[in-house]
């Protein structure tokens, strides 16, 4: 995982009007998105400036909803042209999904683990319009979304909902439940050595667009930030006498 320095774990509960607004590294934490809403989500602040017409996004997800029927959102960026401009979700198991221009592209049969972290990587470029996901280090098959197309104007980022309008119009079955964390993206294609060392929590150049390491960000609604969830240590379950 990212470099990180050790921190205490501050808790924020939310009620569902509330707002907080923070800026700075985000190292060793964690967003929760505990509850099936339409309010409850996070607002990134990109350091960026002119349209996009490369992008590479990271992240860790943790989730145990198996339900092929249900979408949960990752990470949605909207333009006022585009309510689906760079959207990363999944629908049910195995199954996940990467919208470009409100283009969409299926990604079938790649790993997704329930009850457990989950590394997911996205590319894509305009000229050729080659997108590609990789989820736990295996990569999809390449295809070919929004070809020649480019996003402009001021982009609004959310983490744990999808925009179907820019900025807002949430809705309460496209919510994550679960944790988000190590959110990155940057403006060129990273390299496949690269999303290797990501997946197996090496370090690697944080994102020159979005820092997990700097984050700017507003949590709106009922988001809690604390440690993610250890999969691996086994907890101290002894009672007292």
């Amino acid at each position: 995982m990212f470099m990180c320095a050790c921190m205490c774990v501050l808790l924020f509960f939310l009620d569902p009007f509330a707002v907080f607004t923070v800026t700075r590294a985000a190292s060793g934490k964690a967003f929760t998105f505990g509850a099936e809403t339409a309010d409850s989500y996070v607002k990134l602040n990109p350091n960026l400036s002119g349209g996009i017409d490369v992008a590479s996004v990271c992240l860790r997800y943790f989730s145990d909803i198996p339900d092929k029927d249900r979408e949960q959102t990752f990470f949605s960026l909207a333009t006022r042209s585009h309510s689906n401009g760079f959207l990363l979700c999944k629908q049910g198991r195995n199954r996940h999904q990467m919208y470009i221009g409100s283009a969409m592209a299926d990604f079938w049969g790649l790993p997704d683990e329930l009850n457990g972290w989950n590394s997911f990587c996205a590319t894509w470029e305009s000229s050729t319009g080659l997108t590609q996901v990789w989820v736990n280090g295996k990569p999809s098959s390449r295809k070919s979304v929004f070809k020649g197309g480019s996003l402009r104007g001021t982009p609004v980022i959310v983490l744990g909902q999808d925009q179907d309008a820019y900025g807002g119009q949430f809705r309460s079955n496209d919510a994550l439940i679960g944790q988000l964390t190590d959110v990155h993206m940057w403006d060129r294609v990273i390299s496949p050595c690269e999303i290797t060392q990501f997946s197996e929590k090496k370090i690697v150049e944080g994102g020159n667009v979005i820092n997990w390491e700097a984050l700017d960000y507003t949590v709106f609604g009922n988001v809690i930030e604390e440690g993610p969830i250890n999969e691996n240590v086994r907890q101290d379950c002894t009672l007292p006498e």
